[in-house]
């Protein structure tokens, strides 16, 4: 078994998490027109965005119930769309990394959720979404490490966590340019369903197969009973 849903996570109320396997990505490619039009687009809906009311959204709203569950700071660990559109205000422009963290950023801004994505091959199978229940140290991508607590909600493999309350994702498995396979995650929200969850990472997919010509994916639902 490549991945394990545990009961202390769907007690918070995720039932499935969606996946997508990547293959063949090529870390040269440059976004086409197109894309850099839909880039340009959703940084002026950013810019445009009035950060007070962004919360009234029900997707945003799902991830800001999850934070308040289990007493976590809502300043220091909003969802991953917030802290995206409050990046752009800031700079005043869309933040440019590589072509595959550019797509999935685009997505992020157009479906509003938090999307995990790590090199595969730094990835010690199974993967465990999980309550931490106990102590760790997770590394987030850029930052100092960081203690988890045991109510905190994460996903980890054999060797430490990929990801930290569905907002920040590990420095130990982040994509670089030596990177040529990917899995994606949505973990979601009760609001989001598995269909929402499936069309969101098809559009990355899809996307980023129309500049790399040799990527192949395979969308996956990993449920409590996988």
């Amino acid at each position: 078994m490549d991945y394990k849903l545990d009961q202390s996570l769907m007690d918070l109320g995720i039932s499935n998490i969606v996946i997508a396997k990547v293959s063949g990505v090529d870390l040269s490619a440059k976004l086409n027109d197109e894309i850099l039009s839909e880039l340009k687009t959703n940084e002026e809906k950013a810019l445009n965005t009035d950060l007070d009311e962004l919360r009234d959204n029900s997707i945003i709203n799902g991830y800001v119930e999850m934070i308040k569950k289990i007493g976590r700071s809502l300043k220091k660990n909003p969802p991953t769309t917030e802290a995206l559109i409050g990046n752009i205000q800031h700079r005043g422009s869309f933040p440019r990394v590589n072509s595959v963290v550019d797509v999935y950023n685009i997505e992020s801004l157009r479906s509003y959720l938090s999307i995990g994505a790590h090199d595969m091959d730094k990835i010690d199978f199974p993967i465990e979404f999980t309550v931490s229940n106990k102590p760790d140290i997770f590394s987030p991508i850029m930052a100092p490490d960081k203690k988890v607590a045991d109510y905190d909600y994460v996903y980890r493999d054999r060797n430490g966590i990929l990801a930290y309350l569905d907002c920040r994702d590990s420095e130990l498995y982040k994509i670089d340019d030596s990177t040529k396979n990917i899995l994606f995650v949505v973990q979601g929200n009760e609001y989001t369903t598995v269909e929402y969850r499936k069309n969101a990472l098809t559009r990355i997919c899809e996307i980023l197969k129309s500049i790399m010509p040799n990527l192949k994916y395979e969308i996956e639902v990993v449920s409590g009973t996988n």
